[in-house]
């Protein structure tokens, strides 16, 4: 076959200029800005933190590790005083200088997560920053594959005549420093307003108004929707945020993991969950099972190592939570796109 193709854009001025503001960096596969109104627009802040950023993909497919997308150049301003502090890691503020669109505007607030085993510990510097490599991704792991839950379960809620909006696991994305001590870390944007937890870590539910708001009940149906899809192997725990809006998830999988996936809690959570959930408005409205009545399956060791808690046209996946819905749960898996963080 012979011939040619050809086709036409027509942008705007604004976004000719925007387009011609970046430039990949050579030999590092990294984009960053050469707009002179982004490099000072904090001239109180000088040019910042250098950093990269690489955002998770958001696989069809449950993974045992995280995957990212091409690195992005770019400067942020932190905070030299933290505001959280858990038993791993602090939490400080910062804003971004330039470079991380279309991710984060310049002057977006975001927080800054830095695992502080560097500090604390008394191995060799290049184990230790493998550690905090290992740490940070696993951070991103946890918290995206909530995300790709959440996505699922938001498609099929909102669904439902009176179900309304649903909880969205914010993004998270991983950080090199590479002039930082502790050079790698996570950020995501700045959750605003008053900070709730709906559920404890360890897959508790709080007894308390907290978790009979509105935004508390979707979260334990959100709960007993996962454990329900994943066949009592998966619990998404330690749920809190701002709003509709959730971070600082963990996961809690069964002892052998599932589909290739670990979580970072206690196996006992799970137990925990069922023992203790109470279904509501919600679980009913979405046609979940009682608990009581639910036994785990328990997944042999070779298919441990497949990764697919999410249907596929083509495979014989477990029963949904509601099956007269999963036709359309099937192509949401994309990513959509101010808090104690700890």
């Amino acid at each position: 076959m012979y011939g040619s193709v050809s086709c036409e854009f027509d942008f705007t001025t604004e976004v000719l200029n925007e387009l011609l503001s970046y430039q990949v960096v050579e030999g590092h596969g990294c984009i960053e800005s050469n707009n002179y109104n982004d490099l000072h627009a904090f001239p109180d802040s000088g040019a910042g933190e250098k950093i990269e950023l690489l955002q998770p993909i958001i696989e069809k497919d449950l993974t045992n590790e995280c995957n990212f997308d091409v690195k992005m150049c770019g400067s942020i301003a932190t905070e030299e005083l933290h505001f959280g502090e858990g038993l791993h890691r602090k939490a400080f503020r910062t804003k971004v200088i330039y470079g991380l669109l279309p991710l984060f505007d310049p002057g977006h607030r975001c927080v800054l997560k830095i695992h502080n085993a560097i500090s604390h510990g008394t191995k060799a510097n290049s184990e230790l920053i493998k550690q905090n490599y290992v740490l940070a991704v696993q951070e991103c792991h946890v918290q995206s594959a909530a995300r790709q839950y959440g996505n699922m379960f938001s498609a099929e809620g909102t669904l439902l005549e009176g179900f309304g909006e649903a909880p969205e696991v914010i993004p998270i994305y991983l950080v090199h420093c590479p002039a930082n001590d502790v050079p790698y870390a996570t950020i995501e944007e700045e959750l605003i307003g008053e900070f709730v937890k709906y559920s404890m870590k360890d897959g508790r539910e709080l007894n308390s108004g907290r978790k009979e708001s509105d935004v508390g009940l979707k979260c334990c149906t959100f709960q007993h929707w996962v454990y329900q899809w994943t066949e009592g192997n998966l619990l998404v725990t330690d749920m809190q945020g701002v709003g509709m809006k959730l971070t600082d998830v963990g996961i809690a999988t069964s002892r052998k993991g599932y589909k290739g996936f670990k979580g970072n809690c206690s196996i006992s959570f799970l137990d925990q969950f069922k023992a203790l959930h109470q279904c509501n408005v919600y679980c009913k409205m979405m046609g979940l099972k009682s608990l009581n009545q639910y036994k785990p399956k328990k997944i042999s060791p070779k298919k441990t190592q497949a990764s697919q808690p999410i249907p596929k046209s083509t495979k014989k996946m477990p029963s949904s939570p509601q099956s007269t819905r999963r036709s359309f749960v099937k192509s949401t898996f994309g990513d959509k796109t101010s808090q104690k963080h700890l």
